[in-house]
């Protein structure tokens, strides 16, 4: 059997043994407390050491769990054992969990937040989309029913003028409105071309004024993906020059090379007055700009107005 001597040297913690006081009077282990020697009183390192409750302390850097045992003799209490178990790391095992809860509480909070800023960006990027959506339809109606609609009412003009003069090219220009309206409903702006020749075919031959196209060199390979715009562009100048020009000639001049391409559209009328771009010009600077090309509008006192258009090949 064990004896209690031998129980005592062997408890692998820092155990005090006191009298009634509470002075130091035996212990088997000076850690944590290596400097002290016995008759100090327990009270001075440990305030609250001599209640009977369980309880834990920290001396210098350590955790340690307390347990007071009163001694009896003749039923009267003479004294008390302290023990002290280290548990210094339970202690930050404890206290690393306790802080990572907080971490992740912390973090969920700010989650929930980022998700309510995430849902207004979202909902920001739909309104957003709706309104491309809406200007992208007002710029077909614009280019298409717009375009269809000056054409028509250049038409009404010259009829007013030639129904009783020239019944013959009256009845040519009522025939042409009506094909006017068909290339509208039928969307004829989504046609593919094979070259830019075939574009600017077409375009002189809807053009009711005098066309004077010019090419010069060979055709660079990338401006094949530009000849929706390059449509765009000739109908919006030339519709242009129908709204706000007395001009009877459009000039469109093309220069072309290995790594770039370029065209300027010029009417011969006479500018007068302020210059300020419609939504139509805004429209066409918008769309050469966001496909990689730049553009300029010249409009001096005196003479014609002039669009210059360019890109360049992307290395």
């Amino acid at each position: 059997m064990v004896n209690s001597k031998t129980l005592f040297l062997n408890v692998p913690d820092t155990v005090f043994v006191t009298d009634m006081y509470g002075y130091i009077l035996d212990f088997n282990r000076l850690h944590p407390f290596d400097t002290v020697r016995k008759g100090r009183k327990i009270t001075s390192l440990i305030p609250d050491s001599l209640k009977t409750d369980d309880g834990e302390v920290r001396i210098g850097g350590g955790v340690y769990r307390r347990r007071t045992m009163p001694i009896l003799y003749k039923d009267n209490i003479s004294g008390y054992t302290v023990m002290l178990t280290d548990v210094t790391e339970e202690a930050d095992i404890t206290e690393k969990r306790r802080k990572t809860s907080e971490d992740l509480k912390a973090l969920a909070d700010t989650l929930k937040s980022s998700n309510g800023e995430l849902e207004s960006l979202v909902l920001q990027t739909k309104q957003l989309t709706d309104y491309a959506e809406q200007l992208r339809i007002a710029q077909t109606i614009h280019d298409d029913a717009g375009h269809a609609i000056t054409e028509l009412h250049t038409i009404c003009q010259m009829c007013l003028k030639l129904r009783d003069s020239d019944p013959k090219r009256y009845g040519e220009l009522l025939n042409e409105g009506i094909e006017i309206c068909r290339r509208s409903i039928a969307a004829n702006g989504r046609k593919r071309y094979d070259s830019l020749k075939e574009l600017l075919d077409e375009f002189a031959h809807m053009c009711r004024l005098r066309t004077d196209i010019s090419v010069r060199g060979s055709e660079p390979p990338f401006l094949r993906e530009k000849y929706g715009l390059i449509k765009q562009m000739l109908k919006e100048a030339y519709h242009n020059t129908l709204d706000h020009s007395f001009a009877d000639t459009i000039q469109v001049s093309v220069d072309l090379s290995e790594n770039s391409a370029k065209i300027t559209i010029l009417d011969n009328g006479s500018f007068r007055g302020g210059f300020e771009k419609g939504f139509g010009l805004s429209v066409m600077e918008e769309r050469v700009i966001a496909s990689g090309g730049e553009i300029a509008f010249i409009a001096e006192s005196g003479r014609g107005f002039e669009i210059k258009a360019e890109w360049r090949m992307q290395k």
